[in-house]
């Protein structure tokens, strides 16, 4: 009984966006960003996205600006994944102490990802992948703009990145 309870724990708790960085960059020298020249802003995801990280970043001190001006560039992509979906394992069933979790089928979904990049030399100085799955087909409008920034200030929240 103990143990289910602290599975029920770990699983509402959620967790933080992972996130990794450079360990040679020294992120007090960035302090201007801009959306990456490559950066897709004119599908309508691309433009919340990017509209997100512009009203953010300035509150994780980096000052938005122009490319050419900028000492970090942001890009984003959205990696697939394909997601087992199963039931949870019966730990006192009905066969023995353990029953097997059983899969049912599967769904592909999608993961923002943001990338910050020094504009000289194209390296990735910091990127964090946001854990849950970016917002379905099924929502539209200000309900999908509204679920794209919090999940854009969600990644941010790792940056600057923890000595």
């Amino acid at each position: 009984m103990m143990i289910r309870i602290l599975a029920l724990i770990w699983l509402l708790s959620g967790c933080a966006a992972p996130y990794d960085y450079s360990e040679e960059a020294d992120f007090s020298r960035f302090n201007t960003v801009a959306l990456s020249p490559d950066m897709d802003t004119t599908s309508l995801d691309g433009a919340r996205i990017a509209d997100a990280a512009r009203e953010l970043l300035p509150g994780r001190g980096l000052t938005v600006t122009e490319a050419p001006l900028a000492s970090l560039w942001l890009d984003y992509r959205l990696d697939e994944e394909m997601r087992l979906l199963t039931t949870m394992p019966n730990m006192f069933g009905r066969n023995g102490f353990w029953e097997e979790e059983r899969v049912y089928g599967a769904r592909r979904e999608l993961h923002l990802v943001l990338r910050l990049t020094q504009p000289d030399t194209g390296k990735v100085v910091w990127t964090s992948r946001h854990p849950d799955a970016f917002p379905s087909d099924g929502s539209r409008g200000q309900e999908r703009r509204e679920h794209i920034y919090q999940q854009v200030a969600e990644l941010l929240e790792n940056y600057p990145p923890a000595p």
